[in-house]
């Protein structure tokens, strides 16, 4: 990551879009490395305590112990190994690398849009570092969430679904705290997310989870509501009917993190 890491943050800084969010993405993973390392070394020092002379331990117990500081040791090697991409770059700071998303986002990267729109890009770590920066993204949240729905970004169209919907079975992220719930925008979002998925069997499981917000929806709405709902999704659909090309499911409850690879390479 070093040897590119100049002309990838020199271009980002220009405003190229896919350079931001390769950098963006690039620091997150770097960040969440370090931290990883972190809380493992903690969770290994008790582990490799030395117990007092003297003292008697079944011989399952020690096996199990064994076991664990085996399993432990493995995780903190294949992390080590990991993080050799990031040897020698010096991390942003929280605010510049939401930034980052932000820019990628404004210039049409669908990767960002997501990442920012449903609230990604702020680590709850972070949060009083972000503020600022959350008080931009409340305004304007949904405006990007739009721009990926409208691209065909099927985890965005899931997203903004479950954010419009008063009926939440989820915790309430950052998303659902931007937009003003409405039933029936939630409706017209969870027809479009149908027609996205089709009958492909990758989204099987999160298909039955739209189906069954359908029908809830449909009962909790009145005919005319409905109506409205379904034609927008069908405008929805006419303006665009297909997948994003990089679409590789259809989460819900959350949506994960976008990978630093998703954006585009260095």
């Amino acid at each position: 990551m070093r040897e590119v890491l100049p002309d990838l943050r020199a271009r980002a800084d220009a405003g190229e879009p896919n350079a931001a969010c390769r950098l963006a993405a690039e620091m997150e993973y770097c960040d969440r490395l370090a931290t990883q390392l972190s809380n493992m070394s903690e969770a290994m020092r008790p582990a490799n305590a030395q117990l007092p002379p003297g003292t008697q331990m079944a011989p399952e117990l020690q096996a199990v112990m064994r076991q664990n500081l085996q399993a432990m040791s493995a995780g903190a090697e294949h992390l080590l190994q990991e993080s050799a991409h990031c040897e020698g770059v010096a991390l942003v700071d929280a605010s510049r690398r939401v930034r980052y998303w932000r820019s990628a986002a404004l210039g049409g990267n669908v990767m960002a849009m997501r990442h920012y729109a449903v609230g990604n890009a702020f680590r709850m770590n972070e949060t009083l570092e972000n503020l600022d920066d959350l008080r931009v993204y409340r305004r304007e949240a949904e405006t990007f969430a739009q721009r990926a729905v409208a691209a065909g970004d099927l985890p965005t169209v899931m997203a903004l679904a479950a954010a419009r919907s008063p009926n939440r079975p989820f915790r309430r992220y950052l998303l659902a705290q931007a937009v003003t719930p409405d039933r029936s925008q939630a409706l017209a979002l969870y027809l479009y997310a149908q027609t996205l998925m089709g009958d492909d069997p990758r989204f099987s499981p999160s298909r039955t989870f739209v189906d069954q917000a359908v029908r809830n929806l449909e009962q909790d709405l009145d005919s005319t509501s409905v109506a409205r709902a379904r034609a927008q999704a069908s405008d929805y659909q006419r303006r665009q009917p297909t997948l994003a090309a990089t679409v590789r499911g259809a989460p819900f409850g959350h949506t994960p993190d976008v990978q630093r690879q998703e954006c585009t390479p260095p």
